[in-house]
């Protein structure tokens, strides 16, 4: 199946919003998540474009891997890799989460069912996560041997805190959408059929009231995780005295004093997206 159908594009209001396509539960394999690194790369290098929104097509986001095949379906989806095992294989769901962090435009995920396995790390790494309230969420890789991939023992504890993240990564239940709400893990909660079109409002109004260069410099201050106050301060006041001088740090104090909207310059795409490899290895 050819990528474009595998991760379908539609753009509206600076939005590309980008549809799993694969079947009715998403499967995930090495072409998809490669479809959907080539679909983010292609937004990201596109001026006109200030956020994305990822969704499933159907009423799952997405069930994980296809284990369908058999006791090697795992073994054989990474198999096909190159450097399978060596030092520097990178499984799919963490090249496309490495990915997803670089990039300079906002990623808000509208979770419109079940996330499981891949589908659920996949999200770790989007910006917002916004769930139907029909949606459930688990990690089960300790349950099939395995353990977790796509970089979310670094993003799950960031996003719902180590007690939390251990509780669902090792025990590898099902975490319904009540409580993926309470622990941080989405931002709001909704009635399926609204998932999709809250989070496109969303980030249509994101694109049309901030400026595209505070976003990306911002979510590579988010990025960095300092360790202590002073290292976040330090980074703070060199990003913040470039942007002050910058034509949209004029621009948006201007329009704060004439009270009107900004008109903010279109991102600079051949910038690097928060000093992260654009193809992680």
């Amino acid at each position: 199946m050819a990528g474009e159908e595998l991760v379908r594009r539609e753009d509206d209001g600076g939005v590309a919003t980008l549809w799993l396509s694969r079947g009715p539960r998403n499967a995930l394999d090495a072409e998809l998540l490669a479809a959907l690194v080539e679909a983010m790369a292609g937004a990201d290098a596109d001026p006109d474009i200030g956020a994305l929104v990822l969704t499933g097509n159907g009423r799952t986001f997405s069930v994980g891997a296809d284990l369908s095949t058999g006791p090697t379906a795992v073994r054989d989806l990474m198999a096909g890799l190159g450097g399978y095992g060596g030092k520097e294989f990178r499984e799919p769901a963490g090249r496309t989460t490495l990915r997803m962090a670089a990039l300079s435009v906002p990623v808000i995920a509208a979770v419109n069912g079940d996330a499981i396995g891949g589908g659920a790390t996949v999200l770790l790494a989007a910006d917002v996560r916004f769930a139907a309230d029909s949606a459930r969420f688990g990690f089960p890789f300790t349950r099939l041997g395995l353990c977790p991939e796509g970089a979310s023992t670094f993003f799950l504890p960031r996003l719902v805190g180590a007690s939390r993240a251990s509780d669902w990564l090792l025990s590898g239940r099902l975490i319904d959408a009540a409580e993926a709400l309470s622990a941080g893990l989405v931002s709001r909660v909704l009635p399926a059929g609204e998932v999709l079109a809250e989070a496109q409002t969303y980030a249509r109004e994101m694109v049309a009231h901030t400026s595209p260069s505070a976003v990306a410099a911002t979510k590579a201050l988010l990025a960095a995780g300092p360790a202590d106050p002073r290292t976040a301060s330090d980074a703070e006041s060199r990003t913040i005295a470039e942007l002050a001088a910058a034509p949209d740090g004029l621009e948006g104090v201007a329009a704060f004093l004439d009270r009107r909207p900004p008109r903010f310059r279109k991102r600079n795409v051949a910038r690097p997206s928060n000093g992260v490899p654009a193809t992680p290895a």
